[in-house]
């Protein structure tokens, strides 16, 4: 009997060992970094009333990582698209800032997909004809006022876009991290609207 105890002692030990404890790695999430694949248009620092704030992305499947060409959507297993998030804040005193929300409806959507609530969730869709994924998202500036835009607000890295791939079950997903041309060191793209 004691042998016995041993060997399960032995196999519940080794089971352990081998166990996961990376989330990246349980969840098989790979990065890469891409540059200026978001931009802010048109990149003015001022805005007239009525004028949207325009967010677009534009990026091939095919991307050069580490001198070898990529195929983003076959490595996600065919993701259909990418997404990220950004905040719109308009400067209420010295030190406050209050989110700007639109309905969806008011959204001047080109191409891809968006909600806007706290913050706007951008979903770059996959375009199989130009065979990148795409996103042109105008926001409708409707106040006079001081605004910022800043784009790590679901993450950590506040002077970067992070875009994440939306994969299927049990493939591949992909975290693009991005810079962005025109923001500040704290992050943000400061604009007036007149």
């Amino acid at each position: 009997m004691t042998k016995f105890r041993y060997i399960f002692l032995l196999i519940i030990a080794l089971s352990l060992t081998n166990c996961d404890t990376d989330d990246d790695g349980f969840y098989n999430t790979v990065y890469i970094d891409l540059d200026n694949i978001v931009t802010i248009e048109p990149h003015s620092t001022t805005y007239a009333v009525g004028e949207n704030l325009r967010i677009m992305a534009d990026f091939s499947r095919f991307q050069n990582e580490n001198g070898q060409q990529l195929d983003i959507y076959t490595t996600t297993g065919g993701a259909s698209e990418f997404n990220f998030s950004y905040v719109i804040e308009r400067q209420a005193s010295t030190d406050v800032w209050n989110v700007v929300t639109v309905l969806d409806s008011q959204l001047d959507i080109d191409e891809g997909d968006a909600q806007n609530g706290s913050y706007v969730y951008g979903r770059c869709i996959y375009n199989s004809t130009s065979q990148s994924f795409k996103y042109n998202v105008g926001f409708p500036l409707l106040t006079a006022g001081t605004y910022r835009v800043r784009f790590g607000y679901n993450s950590e890295n506040s002077t970067n876009v992070i875009l994440r791939s939306n994969s299927a079950p049990g493939k591949l997903i992909l975290d693009i991290n991005s810079t962005i041309v025109g923001l500040n060191g704290g992050g943000y793209y400061n604009f007036t609207v007149n």
